[in-house]
């Protein structure tokens, strides 16, 4: 073989790795973690002092996997003046991502189905206020 063929088959080689990564590239999901992140980052004193209100709790909200469904089980002395939310966030699919209005029932308690997820990782954050005070509450779950 020749240096025109040698040369020649390694530019073919490496174009069509070229061809290959920018296929890839464009084929990739890459939403962005968050829409608004410069005004969620003017707001990070505020979710760090909202963490810190929950950390001080004596008793936590327990996020648990049952038949019914994911069980959000609060303690007794919460008490919801504003509209909290529940945030389920999956980090591979922006799609899948679910937002719920934080509705207690007689038991402290919030149910939601199975059939509002699919099956992957969710990082979960729950956010309310007394009134006085904000609260943040973070935890993962797998389904």
């Amino acid at each position: 073989m020749n240096w025109g063929k040698g040369i020649t088959i390694f530019m073919i080689a490496f174009m069509a790795s070229i061809v290959t990564v920018v296929y890839y590239a464009f084929t990739k999901n890459a939403d962005l973690v968050e829409e608004d992140y410069y005004e969620n980052e003017l707001n990070y004193d505020k979710n760090k002092e909202s963490k810190s209100n929950y950390n001080v709790m004596e008793q936590k909200v327990i996020l648990t996997q049952k038949e019914e469904g994911v069980v959000l089980e609060f303690p007794e002395h919460v008490v919801l003046a504003d509209k909290g939310k529940i945030t389920f966030y999956r980090p591979d699919q922006k799609k899948y991502d679910r937002e719920f209005d934080l509705k207690l029932n007689e038991n402290n308690q919030q149910i939601l189905s199975y059939e509002n997820f699919k099956e992957g990782y969710y990082d979960v954050t729950v956010e309310w206020s007394d009134g006085a005070k904000n609260y943040i509450f973070e935890d993962q779950i797998s389904f």
